[in-house]
């Protein structure tokens, strides 16, 4: 693949995308209703046009179905598995709505997505905690804070918590290696976005006097818990299965790796839906739309990546050297630019190639970084998964529960309006996080 033809106008596709995301739904509501599909589909034939006159027809069908393949059916077969299995798990609070529980369901929310990912996490949860605080006068911070805390934060103590994460056990960070240099700073950041929670909570809902009771919780669905449970082990297993290619698909390898994980994801997905009673759907208000919408945007977010992925594996032979040169002094990693770097473009790109990128350019070996570089390599593990949490579009969970808030009619802001809230609460947080890492990584 003749990579350096690739120039930077090629991430323009890219660049219209995210700035139709933010700016369409806020300055023309009721037209990008209208034509957001079209123009999600303009955009992806710009990014293959942009392809195939770089490299050629034949490298760009092969581009896109590697990216196709073993990027978005992997991310959306599991994301199916998720989306369906906490579907249907219904939990029920009854319990009052004060601060107490509200920071007590997002602390729990917080350790439970380390064990069944951020996206199964949100399911399970977003929907009772949107009930729980129906008759609440002020709720947008309720949703901003669970992106933040659910969806992003939380998922930063464990390969399974988040993608990225799982990508360095892949390439040999051990599993506890993230929990015993990340949790200082997990509990940090928590604790400080809860307290920024309880204020703004206490400020906005001061005179509401709750109607409930704290009776207890209920769970329907319980075996939805143990299809969580081999969503883990399918997750675990499949690296240990041979990667050797069994078959091609236009010139993209396939392995038994690939087929036992996305078929396994799908299965259980499928069968979750097949048992859980549809009642349970009913309570949920179950549909498929917050993952269709997903889909779609995804997709393309896939597709106009595929020139700047290829730009950012030049290094600092490509277009994007000036980045790469940021990153070192000398040729020493700089922490700090580390994790800004990791950070700022996993608010945008995907977070798990872009931790594979910067894992890549600080040398690449598990065992070195470990034991070596250990604030370096915690540098780019915090800051692929806490800045996922700096936009909509920055982990797949932050878009859905959006979506599913936008159902259950909760206001939510604009794209924009998001990001607002995200630079003026985390990026104190985060530059606070940045000065500690060789402490933390200690």
């Amino acid at each position: 693949m003749e990579e350096y033809l690739y120039s930077i106008s090629d991430a323009f596709p890219y660049i219209t995308l995210m700035l139709a995301l933010a700016l369409c739904p806020l300055l023309l509501p009721k037209i990008w209703h209208t034509l957001e599909k079209y123009v999600l589909t303009a955009i992806g034939v710009w990014a293959l046009v942009v392809m195939i006159q770089t490299e050629g027809m034949h490298q760009a069908i092969r581009s896109f179905s590697h990216m196709f393949i073993h990027e978005y059916i992997a991310f959306l077969a599991i994301l199916f598995a998720l989306f369906i299995v906490a579907g249907g798990i219904h939990v029920q609070l009854n319990i009052s709505d004060s601060l107490k529980n509200n920071i007590l369901i997002l602390s729990a929310g917080a350790i439970l997505a380390n064990f069944i990912g951020t996206t199964g996490a949100s399911m399970v949860l977003i929907r009772p905690f949107l009930k729980l605080n129906h008759n609440r006068p002020y709720k947008t911070h309720l949703v901003i804070f669970f992106i933040f805390i659910i969806a992003n934060i939380g998922g930063s103590l464990t390969p399974l918590g988040d993608p990225p994460l799982f990508m360095g056990y892949l390439t040999g960070v051990n599993f506890s290696w993230t929990l015993l240099h990340g949790w200082k700073p997990f509990i940090f950041v928590i604790t400080a976005c809860l307290c920024t929670f309880a204020i703004i909570d206490r400020t906005k809902n001061k005179h509401t006097v709750s109607q409930r009771h704290d009776v207890g919780i209920t769970i329907d669905g319980k075996g939805n818990f143990l299809l969580m449970i081999a969503i883990v082990i399918a997750t675990l297993f499949a690296p240990t299965l041979s990667d050797n290619p069994i078959f091609t698909i236009v010139d993209t390898p396939i392995c038994m790796q690939d087929i036992v994980r996305d078929i396994g994801y799908i299965c259980i997905g499928c069968l979750s839906w097949w048992l859980t009673p549809k009642h349970i759907h009913q309570q949920q208000h179950f549909n498929f739309e917050p993952l269709k919408e997903v889909a779609r945007v995804f997709l393309i977010i896939f597709l106009s990546l595929i020139p700047i992925s290829t730009m950012l594996k030049l290094g600092a032979d490509g277009p994007f050297h000036a980045l790469f040169n940021f990153a070192h002094n000398q040729g020493a990693p700089i922490d700090t630019r580390y994790f800004w770097a990791t950070g700022i473009l996993s608010a945008f790109l995907d977070n798990a190639p872009t931790y594979l990128l910067f894992f890549k350019m600080a040398g690449g070996d598990a065992k070195t970084l470990m034991a070596q570089m250990p604030s370096t390599l915690l540098a780019i593990s915090l800051g692929s998964v806490y800045m996922g949490a700096m936009s909509y579009i920055g982990n797949a969970p932050n878009f859905m529960v959006r979506n599913i808030a936008k159902q259950s009619n909760v206001e939510t802001p604009s794209f924009l309006g998001y990001m607002t809230w995200a630079c003026i609460i985390l990026l104190p947080i985060f530059f606070t996080i940045s000065f500690f890492l060789k402490y933390f990584s200690e």
